[in-house]
């Protein structure tokens, strides 16, 4: 039981994170802010393409 438990709270936290993430990248402010939330999406996510920004400086 404290395994279920255990993976329910992650699972919980997992999907909290990335609905933050993709708030902030739709929503932030500054296109620097946004871009950061994109990358760290692609990261956690599989499969997901990182994203290329034209006024990107690292290409």
């Amino acid at each position: 039981m404290a395994v279920g438990l255990l993976s329910a709270i992650s699972a919980v936290f997992y999907g909290c994170t990335i609905s933050i993430l993709a708030l902030t990248a739709t929503f932030a402010r500054t296109p620097a802010r946004r871009l950061d939330a994109r990358r760290t999406l692609a990261v956690l996510i599989p499969g997901r393409t990182p994203v290329r920004h034209p006024a990107d400086p690292t290409g």
